[in-house]
């Protein structure tokens, strides 16, 4: 039982990144529909954000992970 809570914990932290960016990207998308003329502005918003959900879910998986990543 207990590998099963490690496994439902693991995929949960990668769901609920996955779920953070989706909206993100969908809030920005709508902006850049609204507000053509700031396309860059949002683009490079959603990539920053994008970025930092990436590395903060990378960091929460290797803390759940039986792998060792040689930094």
């Amino acid at each position: 039982m207990k590998k099963f809570k490690f496994v439902f914990k693991f995929i949960r932290n990668i769901v609920s990144g996955l779920i953070v960016q989706g909206i993100l990207s969908l809030a920005i998308g709508v902006l850049i529909f609204i507000y053509p003329e700031l396309l860059n502005y949002l683009v490079a918003t959603l990539l920053i954000a994008s970025g930092v959900i990436a590395i903060a879910l990378a960091i929460k998986v290797n803390k759940y992970s039986k792998i060792e990543i040689d930094w």
